[in-house]
């Protein structure tokens, strides 16, 4: 006599293309190896809430959820007794369920450094940035693509930035993408941003078309998961990266099915990291940097660096390799601005700096920050900020001095 087929109840975020994949790795591996009746909800919402408080009393033999970051379904997942796998979450978001229970997690980390590498070999942007949780969301994919995106860039001298949602903003309201489009803005261009899912790729797009900003000419956009819903009905499509998440669906089914068989040995949490084994889908959101793009990131840098030290516009065309000519030309083209007028910015941005913070000379200053003359340095600030380097410094610009 053929036995009862094992009830298992399946709670995922199915809206989304990695739910579904994982669903699919279960599915997979639960026709070929078990005999199981899965019960498939999704996260979103309070029914998969529902249906787990009843999972022991309605006879599961085991769990496979996700959506561990809404407080109530921990909760009741961490008070349970059936057999349960999470995917896709940490053991403290239930560490006090000790027995039964394993934690099947992808490399998140490497997916937000390989995002980071990707974006990096299309040339020189002159900003990245990652769009991420806000300072109260526990949801941890955020926090370890976050991570490895930025371990990618640590000892380099780019110019990385994180997007979070202000605190009383609903996360992906209309508030908060008017502010993310705000944030694109600030970012200088071109520049290059990782979504930590698709859905959120989506949302870069619409605040990018607020802001007026081309993708990918002046914002290239990345997302993961390759949700094809997401990724190919956008305009323009989205480039993202495709986790092997099937193949964490069949790790979950593995588990559960060793945690079922046996589970008096079950007394520990058992942690599994599974290799993201995964792809880069390109789409049209990302491309490589123009050769014009990369001369204009050069003369940024040497601008920055140099334009105290006496620097003039022919020393920047030198450096490039190319005519003054020429080399002024397209600066003025992308940044909208001459070669000398970006020398001036960074000159006088470091005047003001030493007028703020500290008490040399202005004669001094005048020099360190690569004036030839003192009158004309004097002239000019007085002509673009409105009042003498002296007075400046006296103003309110200055902090005040800190008690003795």
């Amino acid at each position: 006599m053929k036995a009862e087929p094992r009830r298992i109840l399946v709670a995922l975020y199915i809206a989304y293309g990695s739910g579904r994949e994982i669903l699919y790795g279960i599915d997979r591996y639960a026709r070929a190896l078990c005999n199981w009746r899965l019960r498939v909800v999704d996260c979103t919402g309070d029914k998969a809430l529902d249906d787990i408080r009843r999972a022991e009393t309605d006879g599961f033999d085991g769990i496979i959820a996700c959506g561990l970051d809404h407080p109530a379904t921990a909760e009741c997942l961490q008070e349970s007794r059936t057999p349960l796998v999470c995917v896709c979450c940490m053991p403290s978001a239930i560490p006090r369920r000790r027995d039964t229970v394993a934690f099947i997690n992808i490399n998140d980390t490497e997916i937000g450094r390989s995002a980071a590498e990707y974006l990096f070999s299309l040339g020189r942007f002159r900003s990245y940035g990652f769009v991420s949780k806000n300072k109260t969301d526990s949801n941890y994919t955020y926090t370890f693509r976050e991570k490895g995106f930025r371990s990618f860039f640590r000892g380099k001298t780019d110019d990385v930035r994180i997007y979070r949602t202000a605190a009383g903003i609903e996360r992906g309201s209309l508030e908060d993408i008017v502010a993310l489009a705000e944030w694109l803005k600030s970012l200088p261009k071109p520049a290059a941003v990782m979504a930590p899912h698709d859905i959120w790729a989506t949302r870069i797009v619409e605040a990018a078309e607020m802001s007026s900003i081309n993708i990918p000419d002046s914002l290239a956009v990345i997302g993961v998961d390759n949700d094809r819903v997401y990724c190919e009905t956008s305009r323009p499509m989205i480039t993202s990266i495709t986790p092997n998440h099937a193949r964490i669906g069949e790790l979950a089914a593995k588990e559960l099915k060793k945690l079922m068989q046996a589970p008096a040995k079950a007394k520990s949490p058992v942690q599994i990291m599974s290799p993201s084994n995964h792809k880069i889908i390109e789409r049209q959101s990302t491309k490589p940097i123009s050769p014009i793009a990369q001369i204009i990131n050069r003369a940024e840098s040497f601008i920055r660096e140099n334009a105290t030290n006496g620097i003039s516009a022919a020393d920047v065309a030198a450096d490039l390799g190319v005519s003054r000519r020429l080399a002024d030309l397209r600066y003025r083209q992308a940044i909208g601005k001459s070669i000398l007028e970006a020398i001036l910015d960074c000159r006088f941005d470091e005047m003001k700096r030493l007028l703020q913070f500290t008490d040399i000379p202005v004669g001094k200053i005048i020099a360190s920050c690569g004036f030839n003359t003192v009158s004309n340095a004097k002239s000019l600030f007085k002509k673009r900020y409105g009042m003498s380097m002296s007075e400046y410094r006296l103003s309110d610009h200055r902090p005040p001095a800190r008690p003795r």
